[in-house]
């Protein structure tokens, strides 16, 4: 085996860890209540965490659900126009937030209740394309 192709392999190898560890930290963070007032620290780094990996994972999915909410409530017209404006932009400050939140899921920054940055907290939140709040 060439020096080359051990180092891809390794790489490869960290990458399977790294993506593991971000599936077992979103799904325990989806399991726990963020409303909880006796949330600890682990759960609440945990939630942000799992919450900065799907908002990276699913940000694409911006592009399809703005314009989607903008024709449900204006029609397609709107939709196919302002609602991929306004999906391109979403999926750009959903991408940026998830960012965020999994560079800085240890510590309270920039919100010290751990809140999430942007709402819905996910983009597929309550099993529906719900619309911002």
């Amino acid at each position: 085996m060439s020096h080359t192709a051990g180092r891809t392999t390794r790489l490869v190898s960290l990458l399977a860890v790294i993506t593991a560890f971000l599936a077992v930290a979103a799904t325990a963070a989806a399991a726990d209540d963020p409303n909880a007032a006796e949330a600890t620290w682990p759960s609440r780094a945990g939630r942000k965490l799992g919450r900065g990996a799907a908002n990276i994972l699913t940000g694409p999915l911006e592009l399809f659900r703005t314009p989607y909410l903008v024709s449900q409530r204006d029609g397609g017209v709107a939709g196919v126009t302002v609602g991929v404006v306004h999906g391109c932009g979403a999926f750009i400050v959903r991408e940026i937030a998830g960012a965020l939140e999994v560079l800085t899921f240890p510590v309270g920054i920039p919100r010290a209740d751990f809140s999430p940055l942007v709402r819905p907290e996910f983009v597929y939140a309550h099993g529906d394309w719900t619309p911002n709040p």
